[in-house]
């Protein structure tokens, strides 16, 4: 029995995990006191990207 993935399902998965690496390196900049306004943006950008694919 062979089971098929909707390419569409496969693409949000790629996307999701894509998201949450980036997500991960803009957290450990957040906890350094070298952060800047850009990389706040850049994680409530990110965090809205997820929100909207789940």
């Amino acid at each position: 029995m062979k089971i098929s993935l909707d390419q569409n399902y496969i693409d949000k998965v790629i996307c999701l995990a894509r998201i949450e690496k980036e997500l991960e390196k803009v957290e450990e900049v957040l906890k350094t006191p070298s952060r800047t306004v850009e990389d706040i943006v850049k994680h409530i950008q990110l965090l809205k990207e997820k929100k909207e694919m789940a």
